[in-house]
């Protein structure tokens, strides 16, 4: 019985992740976890808990990534030819001239 209600509580209190890294990533990332002694799940889970309890490190991180994100974006926006975005502007505009 007490072994049914910790499992009860486990899946109402734990929740599961399912990622998508590249192979070559996760082959060298469960190697040096290996190396290091510990698993996939519980790094995972040490990122989780330092990110929520507020690492600069990690903020300063994932705040880095964020705007290489928005950067790629800006750069594939410069790229387009200026004619086929007002073209795009036009066709999608709400105003409508019937």
């Amino acid at each position: 019985m007490i072994k049914n209600n910790k499992q009860i509580k486990k899946i109402i209190n734990n929740k599961t992740v399912h990622i998508e890294i590249p192979g070559q990533i996760h082959k060298k990332l469960r190697a040096l976890l290996f190396l290091n002694e510990l698993s996939m799940q519980k790094f995972f889970t040490l990122m989780a808990e330092q990110y929520t309890l507020d690492d600069s490190y990690l903020h300063d991180l994932v705040n880095e990534r964020v705007n290489e994100i928005k950067e790629e974006k800006l750069n594939k926006l410069r790229n387009i030819e200026k004619k086929d975005l007002y073209d795009a502007i036009e066709k999608n505009s709400p105003i409508t001239n019937d």
